[in-house]
């Protein structure tokens, strides 16, 4: 009965919620990520008030990130040879013993931006694990048949925790202090591990692929050239997030009812592209679904680093999360379904790498960029960036040098 309610439910939309363990695991983890983004909220402002310079949150975002790089593919291995589930409860136990730490921290006044950014690159190093496991027990879950919509639900839950995380953390910041947002954070956490200890789905590991453990995987072509224009995308993009804080205080000059309200506009469309791709019936549309994405991405840089009207802002933030999740959500279903299951694990961890490497990059690079041109310019070379992006991407369609939709459809042929 239940079942049936939630297949039935808005045409399809919470279809994977039928299943018992994934409606467990994703109520469990929507609460969890609201946490998340309240921490990630309240880091980026913490780090800009160092120095009130938009390279510190850039950087102490790189520092959890680029750890994915080089973990990533190894984490890949270990996921296709243990249980998922019993990795993941270990991940997030480790996470919340870590908001714990950052709070003590803040609460005894020993944080600097050093410190930070230590705290940043080992936070990082669990979760090069964390993310991978959690994409990868989606299959073990809902099965292969509900796999899309599971992934956009998925990113429906982390977008929506984008929207609204970032107003609870500015409405916490100065009443409480930002050690308020890493305790709830912390408590957040046991949310997932209620979830899954009751969930009787080990994610079991699947068989050895053969060369044994340590042998890297070989990616089949058309995945890989998917996860290489997820990672450009993401270097182009993403920094955007880093540059939130510098664009409320030095563009719109305002402080952080604006910061939030723009990183909460990029989360707000975000939630509609979620819906889109939810309630995908046909995989035939893909292809062209993330090249009108890129486009949108670009035309939102755009805006915001033209403008310095708060409603304007707001606008170019809708389209760029609009842009970017659908493109990330289409691409992730497109390797979740085109990759081997004996190899899963090792793809996945692939793809977290390159995208948890490239969007350091960007931040890197914009963040001391910002500081010296100004953020509204950095924004709109991004835009400009993944405008020539798609551009080149619809040129090589069209003349069939490399036809991103046949790849499309090709990953999902071999699912």
């Amino acid at each position: 009965m239940t079942s049936n309610f939630w297949e039935n439910s808005a045409g399809g939309l919470f279809r994977s919620l039928g299943s018992r363990a994934y409606r467990n695991y994703f109520f469990g983890q929507a609460f969890s990520l609201l946490g998340t983004w309240m921490q990630h909220a309240a880091l980026g402002w913490l780090a800009f008030s160092f120095h009130q310079q938009s390279r510190w949150p850039a950087w102490v975002q790189a520092a959890q990130l680029l750890p994915s790089v080089i973990i990533g593919p190894i984490a890949g291995m270990l996921i296709d040879q243990v249980p998922k589930r019993a990795l993941i409860l270990s991940t997030q136990a480790i996470l919340i013993f870590l908001a714990l730490v950052l709070a003590t921290a803040e609460i005894m006044d020993w944080l600097d931006p050093t410190l930070l950014i230590l705290w940043a690159v080992v936070s990082g190093m669990v979760m090069a694990v964390d993310l991978p496991a959690r994409l990868s027990y989606l299959v073990d879950l809902v099965g292969r048949e509900s796999l899309p919509n599971a992934v956009a639900l998925n990113s429906f839950a982390f977008n929506l925790a984008r929207a609204l995380g970032p107003s609870l953390a500015a409405a916490l910041l100065w009443r409480f202090g930002v050690e308020a947002c890493f305790l709830l954070n912390a408590l957040s956490y046991s949310a997932v591990i209620f979830a899954l200890w009751g969930n009787n789905i080990p994610g079991e590991p699947h068989p050895r692929p053969v060369g044994g453990n340590l042998v890297p995987a070989r990616i089949p072509p058309n995945l890989l050239g998917m996860i290489a224009l997820a990672g450009v995308v993401s270097c182009l993009g993403w920094p955007v997030l880093a540059l939130c804080p510098g664009y409320a205080a030095q563009v719109l000059l305002m402080g952080p009812t604006a910061y939030s309200l723009v990183v909460g506009a990029i989360g707000l469309g975000a939630l509609g592209a979620c819906g889109v791709v939810a309630t995908e019936k046909t995989a035939g549309f893909r292809g062209v679904r993330m090249g009108a994405s890129m486009l949108c991405v670009a035309v939102g840089l755009l805006t915001m680093g033209m403008v310095n009207q708060l409603f304007l802002s707001v606008i170019g933030a809708l389209l760029v999360g609009l842009g970017m999740v659908g493109f990330m959500a289409t691409a992730q279903t497109v390797i979740q379904m085109g990759a081997p299951p004996e190899l899963r694990g090792r793809i996945l961890g692939t793809w977290t790498a390159t995208l948890s490497g490239a969007l350091p990059l960007g931040n890197f690079v914009a963040g001391p960029l910002a500081d010296a041109w100004g953020v509204d310019w950095v924004l709109r070379a991004m835009g400009l960036g993944i405008f020539v992006a798609w551009a080149v991407w619809t040129a090589l369609s069209a003349r069939k040098l490399n036809n991103w939709t046949n790849l499309v459809q090709s990953a999902n042929n071999n699912s």
